[in-house]
């Protein structure tokens, strides 16, 4: 289990799952033209994939529809894998019942499939319903699935539907809270700019500066990385630890400070991936780095640090880390993964219910939706908790590309997802439309991830509407 980057990205899932065996399947039966739709936020971008010959083009309908050539094409049984250099992605999906099952990672990774034929039209998302919200919930087989918004007029939607555990009678509600991983990147990136109007800290305090003394062998080209760096991926860390490494942390850990020293010791030892600035590589490393160099600067826990400075001045008074609820009280959604026997729940006191507490920068907050919803207001408003140059900065990428700190630039609009592989949760904060909207599903199985989305967008809708 790791934060996902935010879902399903090949190199950070973390192999709990044992993947489907390989099947029988060729190059040719990927021959044809395909039509998918990615959705990020608000925005549904038509795609037409085409594939002959193991050669593959991509076209975005709208946004010009230009020819976008895939490079390293690998077919291999029922696995397609492409890399498309002129934006920087890639895809990886597989072949499942005549469509290509899969995710898009374009600095984020999104879920993404892909049926024969043409593309249809554009059309904006319906608004969010009980009866639309069950039928996204029956089609994609979660567990539960809620989403809410709020306009800055004082419209507001909030549904959950589902159970809070497999084959248990408790029902969701739209109390309750959600785990929602990596979007805690973005709180992190504002508790920073938080402590920098306080005079506690700065954008450009470097790696080697605050943590040299504690980290004396740190490799020479992270030594001058700062905060921006950090918080944009653009330090040249590599995503994460190995595998092997990361599992030897505690899940458990009330106060983790000495052990995010040593996971920053591991991560700032590790051949980097290229140039600081240059070079963007989604990295939980680089979050929890930033959050030791907090810790060491401010002599706090970054748990305690984000609840002074973040989640008690917003009222986010449901806002915790790792799994949510109690054990054996059935009083909050639990996270649901793909078993050896179907589904598999994990519950607070099974062995497996979130990744270490190292890992809390980059992706182990739990929140409600009320309390989400007030979050994203201040980013959408650019209220008084921050400086209009402190919310510029977090929201603007400091190295180009469409990476802000914590944040992926659509347009004007705001959006990230989460997933620590056992749930999945989408934001959005949309100033043009004066929306704030979120989603969550309490099952990180790949088919809740486009009915989150859907579910996003059409609870954005249902506000954005007059």
């Amino acid at each position: 289990m790791m934060t996902r980057r935010p879902f399903f990205a090949g190199a950070l899932a973390s192999g709990l799952f044992a993947a489907p065996a390989c099947a029988q399947e060729t190059a040719a039966d990927f021959d044809g033209e395909w039509r998918g739709a990615l959705q990020a936020g608000p925005q549904r971008l038509r795609l037409r994939l085409v594939v002959r010959d193991r050669a593959a083009s991509l076209y975005s309908l709208d946004q010009g529809g230009d020819e976008i050539p895939a490079d390293d094409l690998r077919i291999e049984g029922d696995r397609i894998r492409m890399r498309f250099p002129s934006i920087r992605g890639a895809y990886d999906g597989r072949l499942q019942d005549g469509a290509i099952v899969g995710a898009f990672t374009q600095g984020a990774a999104l879920p993404l499939t892909f049926v024969r034929g043409e593309p249809a039209a554009a059309e904006a998302p319906p608004a969010l319903t009980p009866e639309l919200l069950a039928q996204l919930r029956q089609q994609s087989g979660a567990i539960a699935l809620g989403a809410a918004a709020a306009h800055r007029d004082g419209r507001a939607i909030s549904l959950a539907l589902g159970a809070r555990e497999h084959r248990r009678p408790e029902a969701v509600t739209a109390a309750d809270v959600w785990h929602v991983g990596s979007i805690t990147k973005s709180m992190t990136a504002t508790l920073v700019a938080r402590c920098i109007e306080a005079g506690l800290v700065r954008w450009d305090d470097s790696v080697g500066a605050i943590l040299g003394g504690a980290i004396g062998d740190m490799r020479a080209e992270y030594r001058d990385a700062n905060f921006r760096h950090l918080l944009s991926h653009r330090a040249g860390l590599q995503g994460n630890l190995p595998i092997t490494d990361f599992i030897r942390y505690r899940r458990h850990n009330d106060d983790p400070r000495e052990e995010r020293v040593a996971f920053a010791r591991q991560a700032l030892r590790q051949e980097p991936v290229g140039p600081k600035e240059q070079s963007f590589e989604y990295s939980n490393n680089g979050y929890v780095i930033a959050g030791a160099m907090l810790e060491a600067k401010l002599g706090a826990s970054w748990e305690n640090l984000i609840r002074t400075h973040v989640f008690t001045p917003l009222g986010m008074d449901s806002a915790g880390f790792g799994a949510p609820g109690r054990e054996g009280a059935h009083d909050q959604p639990v996270g649901h993964s793909a078993g050896l026997l179907g589904v598999r729940a994990h519950p607070p006191g099974a062995d497996l219910t979130d990744n270490p507490a190292v890992l809390g920068p980059a992706g182990r907050v739990h929140v409600g939706f009320a309390d989400m919803l007030k979050y994203l207001a201040a980013h959408r408003d650019r209220s008084d908790f921050l400086t209009a140059e402190s919310w510029s900065i977090l929201h603007t990428p400091p190295f180009g590309g469409d990476y802000a700190m914590g944040w992926i630039k659509r347009g004007d609009t705001l959006w990230h997802n989460g997933s620590n592989t056992i749930w999945y949760a989408e934001v959005l904060a949309d100033p043009a439309r004066g929306v704030a909207a979120v989603a969550a599903a309490n099952d990180g199985r790949p088919p809740a991830a486009p009915a989150v989305g859907s579910a996003l967008a059409s609870a954005a809708e249902a506000v954005a509407s007059d």
